[in-house]
């Protein structure tokens, strides 16, 4: 379509309709497109409503109340423990990356920009050498949780990828649970902290945050029982299974959405958006009164824009 201020764009034909039909046709657009408008507003608010969602399940699953009835029901009475990261598992930062240092065979290694909340985005590994006899020093193992160490401290996913040859730069932390803690546990423990602000009263630096190992190693978090821990994982993963179903309705709604009006519009002037009346002048007529009118005389607006 060309521009509608040149010459092509003025001799560019287009349908018009009835006077009467456009006037039925732009009311009929004003209300449906503004239904449409509304529902996009109304599910643009969704993702903060599921976002509190999600925090609000960490915040009852780390507070005990996730499983208050499940304690009562099964006389559970032990009381939460808070305990310390360092007294309850093993963490380590990865290797420096030193191109004029580091030496040895090219390994794939995990960065801070691979490791999201609670899962991994592998589409970008790339390769640093490590000698071979720092390869299993480094290696990453299932129930493995990584940490970051800056970027957005914290942020953590457990390894549940099975076998592999990755290694770990020094960007992310890993550690290893022991017995009696799962590594779940600690993530949503960990998660709910950073969500609080808690976590934060650990990072170092003013305008680039960092969680030391010294500051990791002082993390605490309350530690139930090995079968509470495992009540409250099968909870909370049913729960954020539950909101990423709707996260999935909510993207197909979005995508119905957004090609609403593009079909309305193109309803709207094939003629089948409002019913026609054979009553109407026809739009032979209009036609013939606006050619008979007289050319409107340029304005002082007029006259600055086309200049």
């Amino acid at each position: 379509m060309p521009r509608l201020g040149t010459e092509a764009g003025k001799a560019a034909p287009f349908i018009l309709a009835p006077l009467a039909e456009q006037k039925r046709i732009a009311d009929k657009l004003e209300a449906v497109l503004g239904r449409v408008d509304a529902c996009r507003a109304r599910l643009d608010r969704l993702p903060a409503l599921l976002k509190r969602f999600r925090q609000s399940v960490l915040a009852s699953a780390t507070s005990g109340r996730l499983t208050a009835e499940w304690r009562m029901t099964n006389g559970v009475n032990d009381e939460w423990e808070n305990v310390r990261l360092k007294d309850v598992a093993d963490s380590r930062l990865g290797k420096m990356l030193d191109k004029s240092k580091n030496q040895g065979v090219p390994t794939a290694y995990l960065r801070n920009i691979n490791v999201r909340w609670f899962d991994f985005n592998l589409s970008d590994v790339q390769e640093l050498r490590i000698p071979a006899s720092e390869a299993e020093e480094l290696s990453i193992l299932d129930g493995d949780l990584l940490i970051c160490e800056g970027g957005e401290p914290g942020r953590c996913a457990i390894w549940k990828g099975g076998k592999n040859n990755f290694v770990f730069q020094k960007a992310l932390h890993r550690v290893r649970v022991q017995n009696g803690l799962l590594p779940q546990w600690l993530g949503y423990a960990v998660k709910h902290a950073a969500d609080s602000g808690a976590l934060a009263d650990l990072f170092t630096g003013t305008t680039i945050k960092h969680l030391t190992g010294i500051a990791l190693s002082r993390f605490e978090f309350p530690l139930p029982t090995l079968p509470e821990q495992q009540e409250i994982v099968r909870r909370v993963e049913d729960l954020f299974a539950f909101a990423e179903r709707i996260e999935a309705r909510l993207a197909t709604a979005q995508k119905t959405v957004e090609r609403l009006t593009p079909a309305t519009l193109a309803k709207a002037f094939r003629g089948e958006l409002v019913p026609q009346d054979p009553t109407d002048e026809p739009a032979s007529a209009l036609l013939a009164r606006l050619q008979n009118q007289p050319p409107a005389k340029p304005t002082r607006a007029t006259r600055k824009v086309s200049k």
